[in-house]
């Protein structure tokens, strides 16, 4: 095999046995992962992960999972390879984030907690899709809470991108507090886990 492989057809053989034993605990595996390997790749990998932006990717039906990697340093100064919390996109024309659908829809909020006319269909963390309820239009932009499911509420920042058939509308969420998009993407994460158990039971997060 070519000098860099990292792992022999014996080893991957090994692996596979090991992973498909019942006594294989992935879930502790994952909270203690080892980079193994040749240690020029093993430099690179490093370098890599604190330079640029490194993730991992899976294709599974009609959906891309991209796991980033992020150095992290213990309380020895021994850098660790860490995985962060999943993107999901879905596979079509153009690569997009997944989008998690709400029946029935689910009005924001204003600051008073009040409906604001504005019914989420779909959310992902890149923008939202809306029906128009007992508004005359869309509104250019908006500042209000999405809060299902009795979470706490979410603040969102949407701009108008574009009109749907009358009574919908698309917004870009892109003016969202990241704090925000962090809590958005875990209450997204943990529909879509609800939805694919299959997928999360050996995914980190």
């Amino acid at each position: 095999m070519p000098p860099d492989t990292l792992l022999t057809q014996d080893e991957l053989d090994y692996i596979q046995d090991v992973q498909h034993s019942p006594q294989f605990d992935m879930t502790e595996a994952m909270t203690s992962l080892l980079v193994n390997g040749d240690s020029r790749i093993q430099g690179l990998l490093t370098r890599l992960v604190a330079h640029e932006q490194v993730t991992l990717q899976a294709h599974v039906d009609n959906q891309q999972i991209s796991i980033p990697l992020q150095l992290i340093e213990d309380e020895f100064h021994t850098l660790q390879l860490q995985l962060g919390a999943p993107d999901i996109f879905e596979i079509g024309p153009r690569l997009r984030p997944w989008r998690l659908t709400l029946d029935p829809p689910c009005a924001l909020l204003d600051a008073h907690g009040e409906e604001s006319g504005l019914w989420v269909c779909d959310i992902s963390v890149k923008g939202v899709l809306v029906h128009v309820r007992d508004l005359l239009d869309a509104p250019d932009v908006f500042t209000l809470r999405f809060a299902p499911d009795g979470v706490c509420p979410i603040e969102l920042h949407g701009k108008l991108g574009r009109r749907i058939d009358g009574c919908k509308a698309a917004y870009d969420l892109s003016g969202t507090a990241q704090e925000d998009i962090e809590r958005l993407r875990d209450f997204i994460l943990h529909k879509h886990r609800l939805a694919h158990p299959e997928l999360h039971t050996q995914m980190p997060g």
